[in-house]
């Protein structure tokens, strides 16, 4: 049985994503372990205080607070299990187009989208060491796409556990596998 670790199976987004893969058989947990195939975080952690802009007030604690839960506390748990994961060796976030740093939407948030940017780098470092490897590194928005959690959470493990893309198709005219993308439930690309 393949093993699927899910940051976070009490809230929405990743209860939900742990329903589609408990009913394509794998064995799904919250708890780190050896011998998983894929990590995925579905942390998106927004401090209280993250609602004003450049001009109203900068905070130090709400930016370290946001760069904790949202970058060094993944990474972390990522850490501990990466020698030891097996098989399809995945590792997925959950992002945001709001940390989009040429296109994001955002009027505010400064500290959440600054820290999901700085995210998008460290994957970026990942892939680029553990790319050769067969490692797949994947991001997704479950917000852009506009859909309720149940269908972004589908759409998460479809892109998710999709076959390597660079390894089937020869003409690679999407090399999600090669360069780090952010997708959302739509499939479509957002720009990080």
């Amino acid at each position: 049985m393949s093993h699927v670790y899910i940051s976070s199976l009490s809230e929405p987004f990743g209860k939900a994503l742990g329903e589609f893969f408990t009913k394509a058989g794998y064995d799904v947990t919250d708890t780190l372990c050896d011998g998983l195939e894929y990590f995925i975080d579905v942390t998106d952690f927004h401090p209280e205080g993250d609602d004003t802009v450049l001009g109203e007030g900068l905070s130090e604690s709400v930016m370290a607070e946001a760069f904790l839960e949202n970058v060094r506390k993944p990474l972390e748990r990522l850490s501990k299990v990466l020698p030891s994961m097996t098989g399809k060796k995945r590792i997925c976030f959950i992002s945001s187009s709001s940390a989009s740093v040429g296109t994001s939407p955002a009027v505010s948030g400064y500290a959440c989208n600054m820290s999901k940017a700085a995210l998008h780098q460290a994957l970026m470092i990942m892939k680029n060491r553990y790319y050769e490897e067969g490692w797949t590194f994947r991001l997704f928005d479950p917000e852009s796409g506009s859909y309720p959690v149940e269908k972004a959470a589908g759409a998460a493990y479809v892109y998710f556990t999709r076959t390597r893309f660079i390894d089937n198709t020869p003409n690679k005219s999407r090399e999600d596998e090669q360069f780090l993308r952010l997708r959302n439930a739509h499939g479509e690309e957002i720009p990080w």
